[in-house]
This record gives structure tokens, C-alpha cells and sequence, in this order.
């Protein structure tokens, strides 16, 4: 493999991380401030096993990082940059959507031909 092929590769093993719902509402939560397991259960609805899932896949990326304190863990985002690109996606989306629905209105703006004219 090149380094550009590995490259490659990585980004898309990121990308896959960030593509669940959950996960992403997990780093929003994060980007507020360092949180334990059980805050992150109350926080989001998810039931310990799952957390604990959805936290090692982030982890295994690099996105959130474990801070052993006695028997609490305590997770936060690597860097604040994790949060700056879901926030960059999130306008991507956002612009997306508009474009969408600009297009839509605009289709509906055109005159209809009228029948008398054939």
C-alpha cells in the first residue's frame, strides 16, 4: 500500500466513526466538557454496554480519550478539532439543505406553459 492509500484509509476509519447518530451526539456532549460513563448514560439514553461500544470505537479512532481516576473514567475529545470538523459537516449539511430547498422553490417559481400555446 502507499502512504497516500493509508492516508486514505484512515480518514474514511474516522469518518466511519463519526457516521452514528450516537457517536456524534457522544462528541457534542464531549465538547461541553469532560464527562464519566454514567454522566454520558444519563446525558444520552444509552444503556452502559452500548456507551461502552459506541466510547471504544471513538477511542480506537483517536477522537475521545480515557482518564482512569480510581474507579471513574473520565472522557473528553482528544482535540478541540474533532468538534470543529462535526461542526464544519454541520454547515456542509446545512448549506446542502438550502441548496435543496432553493432549488425546489425555484423549480416552483417557473411559469407553466400553457396548453392554448401547442
Amino acid at each position: 500500500m502507499t502512504s497516500e492509500t493509508v492516508r486514505f484509509a484512515l480518514f474514511a476509519e474516522v469518518f466511519a466513526a463519526l457516521a452514528h447518530p450516537k457517536r456524534l451526539e457522544i462528541i457534542h456532549t464531549l465538547g461541553r466538557g469532560e464527562h464519566t460513563a454514567g454522566q454520558l448514560v444519563e446525558l444520552t439514553g444509552l444503556s452502559k454496554a452500548n456507551l461502552s461500544q459506541h466510547l471504544n470505537i471513538l477511542k480506537a479512532r483517536g477522537l475521545v480519550h480515557c482518564d482512569k481516576c480510581g474507579t471513574f473514567c473520565h472522557y473528553r475529545l482528544t482535540s478541540p478539532k474533532v468538534l470543529e470538523t462535526c461542526e464544519i459537516l454541520r454547515q456542509l449539511i446545512l448549506e446542502q439543505m438550502n441548496l435543496t430547498t432553493q432549488h425546489r422553490e425555484e423549480m416552483a417559481e417557473v411559469v407553466p406553459i400553457r396548453k392554448e400555446a401547442f
